[in-house]
């Protein structure tokens, strides 16, 4: 994920695309080890010990790296269960799972977009890898107008877009701004599905102090005071959803979320999947 703070937006490559891209490559998803750099090995290796230490003390907050895993994981499921005839992944960092949903499914079109030096950075090292010819990589920025404007609807299968680890490092008029950018993409393509995950306070405040220490070490990867930029609930996100753009939203139940064995199931989780629709 590059993080982004203007309307022609940030186009450093942020840390914790390093850092989540490691954590990928651990948990073992398909091909992410083309985007394994010591940089991210650097990030996440301490992180995902320390969690581990924290988590005989305080589970929730110490399963942090391993709901990494698990919001990685449902995004990809959910991806699947659409049969997306063009998927949109904005924001896609150093992720893979376009390229590897793309080589299965060779009907559709998959299109990352992400900033300028993220796309470089991907670009570099993807130079000596045979892509799929339906798989693109685009610059893209979230807050600026025209995203997404050469993209057409397909002849069939839905449309869908998806957000992963970025609405939560934006303030609330950057999240309006993003939302109301992504349904008026959708609605151009016919309408669509948008997925994307929050962190609500409320949520997060039921994981006492203990919290505080993975949002300090993200604080100092990522630069941001990431508390204070959080929805206060569920009902806040999807009411901002609702008001941008989108003609509905909903929290996705647990009956809905995929099992997989590659990390430990969170006993608690920080985050909730979201989907909206126009």
């Amino acid at each position: 994920m590059t993080t982004t703070h203007s309307s022609a937006g940030n186009p450093r490559v942020s840390l914790t695309g390093y850092a989540t891209a490691s954590a990928w490559t651990h948990f073992g998803f398909e091909h992410a080890q083309w985007f394994s750099t010591l940089r991210g090995r650097a990030l996440f290796l301490p992180l995902h010990l320390g969690c581990r230490a924290l988590r005989r003390f305080a589970p929730g907050p110490g399963a942090f790296t391993e709901t990494l895993y698990w919001r990685h994981h449902w995004f990809s499921e959910w991806a699947a269960r659409q049969c997306p005839g063009l998927a949109i992944e904005i924001g896609a960092g150093l992720s893979t799972r376009g390229i590897a949903h793309a080589a299965r499914n060779p009907q559709m079109q998959w299109v990352d977009y992400d900033l300028p030096d993220m796309v470089h950075a991907r670009a570099n090292m993807l130079a000596s890898r045979d892509l799929p010819a339906n798989y693109t990589l685009e610059p893209g920025d979230l807050l600026a107008t025209g995203l997404g404007a050469q993209l057409t609807a397909p002849s069939r299968g839905s449309v869908i877009a998806m957000t992963e680890g970025v609405t939560d490092y934006l303030n609330r008029e950057e999240k309006q701004r993003a939302w109301q950018s992504i349904s008026s993409l959708l609605k151009r393509l016919g309408g669509g599905r948008y997925l994307l995950e929050i962190y609500p306070r409320d949520r997060i405040a039921a994981f006492g102090p203990a919290a505080g220490v993975v949002l300090d070490a993200l604080r100092r990867i990522s630069g941001r005071d990431m508390l204070s930029q959080l929805c206060s609930s569920t009902d806040e996100a999807i009411g901002l959803l609702e008001n941008n753009g989108f003609s509905r939203a909903r929290v996705l139940p647990e009956s809905e979320l995929a099992d997989a064995g590659r990390a430990p199931p969170p006993s608690q989780r920080a985050f909730v999947l979201i989907e909206a629709q126009t």
